[in-house]
């Protein structure tokens, strides 16, 4: 580590890979171009790029002038998201750079045409323009450049599915910013690197050298490059409380920096974090508003990448016709992109979307040839793929099979140091080997193997202090409700103990955050306009507030109480619930007071259900009925929580009745 505690004088609004400009001679290019650098570094784009106009309109601006001005123009336009213009900009440093024939000139717009392609995914015409920037540099024999050369090289190495050279490049980057004194850009070799090591699974690796980049972003006072690093250090974050943290601060330094298009990445990435906390409703509407942007700015890759994860999201909500439906447009769209990591998560979708179907034959046949593939031109993939074969193939009955996959798969696994998955959860494969091995007669290795899921299903919510979200993730995932009836169930039978049998109901929780969850809920009932809308975000809420199984919001109507919106697990129905709870709504009729059941009586509570029935009252009348359970396995609801559905029903009735005024008056 350089032992110059002071940052270079920055170039403010300079991604990797784009080198300083020569000196300016005329003032008026000059001063604009020192002040659009200020203005960048502090997020202020729009304004950069209406200070850069007049002197690209200038015919008098000298061609080192130009470049720099379209240059941090183009960047800026990156950050806005409106990367057809900054390909422009790019394009017109290009033909700027081979009329003037000045190396140095073609260096720059290489890298910027490099940057741009990589920001639309097109990953390989990126490379070809960054090895290209970089061997001219390299000819040129000025260190700094071809240091700011290979780090966008890096980047396109990484972009283009090529983690093993990104690493390589971006470590002989940083040990020459080291050398220089060049804080700003060391941290961001630092990123890359972080970035390239998730890809070959090495996620200690991963960690460290993110850790390293946040360390001298903040150092440096560089919040572009500190908002990168902390989205990637999300990555290697096993503790899901960790990560949500993480990425928050990571939107906040993209929102201090201005950059549109890393809040786009931020929220494709609170989607993944919300999926793995089986909050599916939510995924899948940070996910949309995400595709909102991604489709505004035209970037394919974030594109698919998003539509990938609504697909799943419909998959695991049961609505397996509506994850069908996006396929065409997904389909088409990892097609025209011809790039790796979208084709290797399509082959994942279309498998588990013919396992939702009912079609298992296909599935297997897929995941067998996309499993040759991945062996022979991706091998730290293999993982993710193993995981669903081993399902597959124990959902057939063949638990030998099984076994010898899923046994590979635990093997690959511990060799990545217990490494949190990113395409799946890291239990995943030990909950199947445990099943494989149970299938196969072995019930030792299986109760080890169970273990082994448990501890990691553990680890990743030990300090997930928000008792609204850790129960989602216990009673949300399939695999994880397995995981834990067949842990209850294992364990006593082998007679452990009480305090090591249900730790994951003992945890340490706090209600602040919740808290704080339910007055932000109070403000986003009243901005709601649509029933379907706010009836809606009310399961939602009720869900990620006291993680409940199952949610009715009951509403009345002049043939009697009407399901508004609700959320059972998969085979159960809601009018049957319904029915099975009308007496006590009927009591909730009569008391006007939200009432907690524990049951069965003299069951110990882990065996019991936890049941709320909260009235909608709004001046006076009532509205309907909001309803929340959750079995003992999973949690159990005590007075905090009944205290808590109670602040929201009153919130929840207030909306309601202003959402009927208001659609009255709109008839009217």
């Amino acid at each position: 580590m350089a032992t110059n505690n002071k940052s270079p004088a920055p170039r403010l609004s300079e991604p990797p890979g784009v080198a300083a400009g020569p000196a300016v001679a005329a003032p008026c290019a000059a001063q604009a171009i020192v002040a659009a650098r200020d203005l960048a570094w502090t997020g202020q784009h729009m304004q950069v790029i209406d200070l850069c106009a007049p002197g690209l309109a200038a015919a008098r601006t000298k061609p080192a002038q130009r470049m720099d001005l379209l240059d941090l123009r183009a960047e800026s336009l990156i950050a806005e998201g409106r990367f057809a213009d900054a390909g422009a900009d790019a394009a017109a440093m290009l033909a700027l750079a081979r009329a003037n024939r000045q190396p140095a000139l073609l260096v720059r717009a290489l890298m910027r045409q490099s940057v741009v392609l990589m920001r639309l995914g097109q990953g390989k015409p990126a490379l070809e323009a960054a090895a290209q920037a970089a061997e001219l540099a390299h000819k040129s024999g000025t260190e700094p450049v071809l240091a700011q050369c290979l780090l966008c090289l890096a980047e396109a190495q990484l972009r283009a599915a090529r983690p093993d050279a990104a690493v390589a490049t971006a470590q002989r980057a940083a040990a020459m910013f080291e050398a220089l004194g060049d804080i700003v850009r060391l941290g961001r070799a630092y990123w890359v690197i972080a970035f390239a090591q998730t890809r070959l699974s090495r996620n200690e690796e991963s960690r460290r050298a993110a850790q390293q980049a946040v360390a001298l972003a903040r150092r440096s006072g560089d919040e572009h490059g500190l908002a990168n690093a902390l989205n990637v250090l999300s990555f290697s974050c096993k503790d899901i409380a960790e990560r949500l943290l993480v990425l928050q601060q990571a939107a906040q330094a993209f929102a201090r920096c201005g950059h549109v298009y890393g809040r786009m990445l931020v929220l494709g990435n609170l989607s993944l974090a919300f999926t793995e906390l089986g909050l599916y409703r939510h995924a899948s509407r940070l996910g949309e508003e995400a595709g909102v942007l991604t489709a505004r700015m035209g970037t394919r890759l974030h594109q698919a990448l998003g539509i990938a994860g609504l697909v799943k999201c419909k998959i695991a909500l049961g609505d397996v016709a509506g994850g069908r439906a996006l396929w065409p447009e997904y389909d088409a769209l990892v097609a025209s992109l011809d790039e790796p990591v979208t084709r290797n998560d399509r082959m994942l979708c279309a498998t588990a979307l013919e396992i939702a179907e009912g079609d298992f034959g296909a599935a297997l046949r897929r995941l067998r040839a996309f499993l040759r593939q991945v062996r022979a031109t991706n091998s730290e993939f293999e993982l993710y793929v193993l995981i669903p074969m081993a399902k597959l193939l124990l959902l057939q009955g063949d638990g030998a099979a099984a076994l010898r996959v899923s046994r590979r798969g635990v093997l690959l696994h511990a060799r990545q140091g217990f490494a949190r998955s990113g395409y799946g959860h890291s239990q995943d494969i030990w909950w199947w080997h445990s099943r494989a091995l149970a299938a196969c007669g072995q019930d030792e290795q299986a109760w080890v193997a169970l273990q082994r899921a448990h501890a990691i299903l553990l680890e990743a919510v030990r300090n997930v202090h928000d008792e609204g979200l850790r129960r989602s993730y216990l009673n949300k995932l399939v695999v994880n409700r397995d995981i834990v009836r067949a842990w209850l169930c294992e364990s006593a039978r082998r007679g452990l103990p009480d305090e090591q049998r249900l730790v994951h109901l003992g945890l340490e929780s706090s209600l602040s955050e919740t808290f704080k969850r339910l007055v932000d809920t109070g403000m986003r009932l009243n901005e709601l306009r649509s029933a379907q809308e706010l009836q809606d975000f009310l399961i939602d809420e009720v869900t990620e507030l006291s993680g409940a199984e199952r949610v009715l919001l009951l509403l009345e109507a002049p043939g009697g109480l009407q399901v508004a919106g609700s959320l059972v697990p998969a085979g159960e129905d809601a009018q049957e619930l319904l029915h099975a709870v009308t007496p006590w709504l009927d009591e909730a009729r009569r008391t006007r007071a939200v009432r907690l059941r524990h049951g069965p009586d003299g069951m110990d509570a882990v065996d019991q259900r936890s049941c709320l029935v909260a009235p909608l009252v709004a001046q006076n009348q009532l509205l309907g009925f909001l309803y929340a359970d959750i079995e003992g396995a999973f949690g159990r609801f005590v007075e905090a929580d009944r205290d808590l559905l109670a602040l929201l029903a009153a919130q929840a009735a207030v909306a309601l009745d202003n959402q009927r005024f208001a659609s009255g008056l709109e008839a009217q």
